[in-house]
């Protein structure tokens, strides 16, 4: 499949004062720089809501949006329906990778253990069937497609030794657990259910997960501040584990974190002010 590149990003009528122009988008990694208060939640809203075809969401933006994919555009105005937004995206592999800021604000849903992160984390794991795919999901297509299952275990594995990499200083490890199938942590030889990991290591496994289950297939990208909970040790080598499990993958983010573009992406940053001039 063609890879899916978006080469600019057109907003007009930001806050009905500023028009957005950014072009020249790299092909792997684009991150997007800012003060507060300069707009960049409101542009990847407006981004996440084209490539959702949510039209509702659209008109409570007033805007206007043309974006430049591979050798195409797709456009949204206040005439465009979703129907018709959904048809012209129809080749595209987007997603979002929403970040959770959680360590005090956690609220039980179902025991002390839950969290916002732990259901996305446990939906993202365990889930058979679902909406989106799952690693379980992942897993079975082993059994159930059988001449896949070299390269469907050859990918776990490369997933398990991503991980096992990260998670080095801690000496925790993940595997399966023979006895309840479940995927668990390891530290020495207590067992650590999902639950019980912190908040920056849910992050990461959720961010490394939601790109494992691309399956190396042509994504756009889009995290908004995934530095959230992360170690700066994680946070320097973000992008390039991304890029190892799924060289595919386009990054559109943004960030206030020097440690996410100090290993060698800084030749990818983009400045919110040198996008966007004030309507006339």
């Amino acid at each position: 499949m063609k890879a899916n590149l978006i080469h600019s990003i057109e907003i007009c009528n930001v806050w009905k004062r500023y028009d957005f122009c950014w072009e020249k988008l790299n092909p792997d990694v684009n991150i997007l720089i800012g003060i507060n208060g300069s707009g960049k939640t409101t542009l990847f809203n407006v981004i996440d809501s084209v490539f959702t075809a949510d039209v509702k969401r659209l008109k409570t933006y007033g805007v206007d949006v043309k974006v430049g994919i591979n050798d195409f555009v797709v456009e949204y105005n206040s005439k465009v329906t979703a129907a018709e937004l959904k048809k012209r995206l129809s080749p595209i592999h987007y997603l979002k990778i929403s970040t959770f800021d959680v360590p005090i604000k956690d609220k039980p849903k179902a025991g002390k253990e839950y969290s916002q992160l732990y259901n996305e984390l446990h939906d993202i794991v365990y889930n058979i069937g679902g909406e989106r795919p799952s690693f379980s999901d992942y897993r079975l297509k082993a059994t159930n497609f059988p001449e896949q299952a070299g390269k469907i275990n050859e990918r776990i594995k490369m997933f398990y030794d991503t991980v096992n990499r990260l998670f080095a200083k801690t000496q925790k490890t993940i595997e399966i657990d023979p006895h309840t199938n479940h995927l668990i942590f390891k530290d020495g030889e207590e067992a650590i259910p999902l639950y019980k990991l912190s908040s920056g290591e849910k992050q990461l496994l959720i961010i490394l997960l939601r790109v494992f289950l691309m399956e190396e297939e042509p994504y756009i990208l889009l995290m908004d501040e995934p530095e959230i909970s992360l170690h700066i040790e994680w946070q320097y080598r973000l992008f390039e584990e991304i890029r190892k499990l799924n060289p595919r993958c386009q990054i559109i983010t943004s960030t206030h974190s020097p440690s996410l573009f100090g290993d060698g992406w800084g030749d990818k940053l983009f400045f919110v002010e040198d996008l966007v001039k004030v309507r006339k």
